[in-house]
Order: C-alpha cells, then sequence, then structure tokens
C-alpha cells in the first residue's frame, strides 16, 4: 500500500501554466497598449490558478483514499481479533478433552500472520494454550476469549495530521472512552499508509501552499505598484490569503484571479506611471518574477522550488522501491527459515504416501491370499 500511494505521488502531472504565465507578461511587455494581450494574461492566470487547485485537490484525493484503506483494513483487524479469541476457546475446550487441536491452531496461526501484515502486532501463548495478543504499545486486542475493538473516527487537524483525516482509536472496554492510537501504529500496512498520509503527502500539500502564495504575493506586489490601462492604480491581480496558514487551510486551494482583473482586462497593469504610452516596466517585471528568488523566503526561484518538489517525488519514489526489493527478499527468507520448522515438505508427504499406498496393496495380497488358503482347506474337509 505504501508502494501504491508513493507512486501515485509520483504521477502528478506537472504545472503546464507557470511559465506560459510569466511569457505572457512577456508578452504584454512587447505590446502594452493590446487588449487582446491582457486577455491573454488573464486566461494564463485564470489557468494557472486552477492548476493549483487540481494539485492540491489530487494530493488531498489521496489523503481521502487512505482513510478509507484504514477504515477497512481496521475492521478486517477487529474480525481477525474476535475470531482468535473464538479459536482460543475452543483449543482450550478440544485440548481438555485430550484430542489435538491442530486445524484451529493453524487457523489461528494464518490468523495472527495477517494481522502482523497489517499492523505491528505482538503475540504470546500461555500454558493454557491460549493466545494474547496486543498491537502498538498498550492495545490489548485478544486477551483470552475477548477481543477488543479499534475504531477509526475523522478529527480535527493536528500537527501531525490534516483536518478531517481519520485517527485510529482503541476501546478498552464497551463503555470506555477510545483512546487515541495512531502514533503508535508504526508497522504493516497501516503504519505504511499513515506515513503517506500525515508525512508525505503533507510535505507537499505545505510546499504548493507555499508556491502559490509566494507567486501569488510576488505578483501582486508588482501589479499593484503599476497602472493601468485606465490610467488608475493596479489592484491585486491574485485573490490570495493573508498568510500560506491563516484563515484559510491551503492557499493553493484557494487563491483566485483579484475580482477587477476577472471581470475586466484593461485593470491588468504593464505601465509604471500614467500616461506613458508604451510603458512596459511592470509588465516585464512580472515576467521576470520566474527567474527571481522569490520562494522559500529568497532561497529559491519559483522554478527551483517546483523541481525540487518533483525530485523529491521521485527520490522517494525509487528509495520506496529499492527498500521494498529488500524487505520483500527478507521476508521470503525468513518464510523460508519458518517453513523447514513448522511448514509441510510436498516431496517428503508424497514419498509417505506412495510408501503407505505400497502397505496397503501389500496388505490387502495377504489378505486376498489368506482369503484363497482358508477356502482350500474348507473344501478340503468336505472332500
Amino acid at each position: 500500500d505504501f508502494m501504491f500511494m508513493v507512486l501515485r505521488l509520483n504521477s502528478m502531472p506537472e504545472f503546464f501554466t507557470e511559465g506560459e504565465f510569466f511569457n505572457s507578461f512577456r508578452e504584454l511587455g512587447s505590446n502594452p497598449e493590446s487588449l487582446a494581450t491582457r486577455t491573454l494574461v488573464k486566461e494564463t492566470g485564470s489557468f494557472l490558478t486552477k492548476d493549483f487547485h487540481r494539485i492540491t485537490s489530487q494530493l488531498l484525493d489521496v489523503q481521502r483514499d487512505i482513510d478509507q484503506q484504514l477504515a477497512t483494513q481496521v475492521e478486517e483487524i477487529n474480525g481477525y481479533s474476535k475470531e482468535v479469541a473464538s479459536l482460543n476457546e475452543k483449543i482450550q475446550m478440544v485440548e481438555l478433552s485430550g484430542a489435538p487441536a491442530n486445524d484451529e491452531r493453524d487457523r489461528r496461526d494464518l490468523l495472527l500472520k495477517k494481522m502482523g501484515e497489517r499492523i505491528n502486532v505482538k503475540f504470546a501463548e500461555g500454558s493454557d494454550g491460549q493466545v494474547t495478543v496486543s498491537a502498538g504499545n498498550s492495545a490489548i486486542l485478544v486477551s483470552g476469549y475477548d477481543a477488543r475493538r479499534l475504531e477509526v473516527h475523522s478529527t480535527p487537524e493536528t500537527e501531525t495530521k490534516g483536518e478531517g483525516n481519520v485517527d485510529i482509536f482503541y476501546r478498552s472496554a464497551e463503555r470506555s472512552d477510545p483512546l487515541k492510537m495512531t502514533q503508535q501504529f508504526t508497522g504493516g500496512s497501516i503504519g505504511g499508509l499513515l506515513e503517506v498520509r500525515d508525512k508525505h503527502v503533507n510535505e507537499f500539500l505545505r510546499d504548493v501552499d507555499q508556491m502559490a502564495y509566494s507567486l501569488a504575493s510576488a505578483v501582486n506586489r508588482g501589479h499593484m505598484a503599476g497602472v493601468d490601462a485606465y490610467g488608475e492604480r493596479g489592484s491585486e491581480f491574485f485573490s490570495v490569503p493573508s498568510s500560506v496558514t491563516g484563515e484559510v487551510r491551503h492557499a493553493a486551494a484557494s487563491i483566485s484571479l483579484g475580482d477587477e482583473v476577472e471581470d475586466d482586462p484593461n485593470r491588468i497593469v504593464a505601465a509604471a506611471a500614467a500616461d506613458s504610452p508604451g510603458d512596459n516596466r511592470i509588465a516585464n517585471f512580472i515576467g521576470n518574477l520566474q527567474y527571481e528568488k522569490v520562494a522559500n523566503a529568497g532561497a529559491s526561484t519559483l522554478d527551483e522550488h517546483y523541481d525540487a518538489m518533483v525530485g523529491r517525488i521521485g527520490v522517494l519514489s525509487k528509495r520506496t522501491g529499492s527498500a521494498f526489493d529488500s524487505q520483500k527478499g527478507i521476508v521470503k527468507q525468513l518464510g523460508s527459515l519458518r517453513e523447514s520448522v513448522s511448514g509441510v515438505s510436498l516431496d517428503e508427504e508424497t514419498t509417505k504416501m506412495i510408501e503407505f499406498q505400497k502397505a496397503f496393496e501389500a496388505s490387502a495380497r495377504i489378505i486376498k491370499v489368506a482369503d484363497e488358503m482358508f477356502d482350500t482347506v474348507l473344501n478340503l474337509k468336505k472332500l
């Protein structure tokens, strides 16, 4: 699941309109009196805001998909816990009667294996044959004949997760208050899903928000310093929150064209001063922002910021793929070791089956010969 989510992040399309947006301002610098060029600037600006909305939506969709998978897998774990508790009772009853509970033990071992694939669990078998299962650091899922439940609930935003994403809770008794356990679940597919959702996706969301806020703020500063086609002071080109993490959750999701620019392309600024035909200083200034260090508090250009973000996704995908292949080899080796102790050799069982079959055939022949000898003796007596 972790690998799938990383590959999905890696497949996100790039921003196709950032360069086009700045190109349109450079073109406006060549034709500062052109209404058609101003309309082009407006359209590319609109497309750019939609790109920010799209990328944010894709990242949030990944988180929602993860939440659904978490809910499904938690319910599976609850089902496994309930069945393990039931098998504990069956195993004890069967073995108290003096019979082996091989089938029940095999089924319980399989369930414990499936639980370990989904969450970091520990289990121990007591002298009475019952297994106790715990998850995380303190959640007792199975104790004797009793099974406890895990639950998922949507919760408010915290430093480690986004608004509305689910947390995992443990309820130690039917009427007890649920205890949040999300941070304790670091292994299995659930641990991988939580890492993608709360660490990697949130980092990319913050990067996109920072890029949107830096771009919009820099463009607005230049745009508001000049005058439009009517000779009036320029307004905000983009409508953007007052800070990256302010009154709205995601700056990239809320960015839009300013109302005045949206209503009238002539409100787009190209000149630095009124009554200056051919003045293109603001248009050139905004067009050159693509190459200025306006992102990351002046540490990088917008292109560098985005390239670094895409590069991190690629590195994460490659590193995760390598770790997956390495871990798969380790799991295969451990599986072989386990099978060598508790597994069944098909070749050995086939050999034994042939041995028993031949012994049965030999016994049948002996019985047939004895039966024929008995008939012969009876017939001699009659004679």
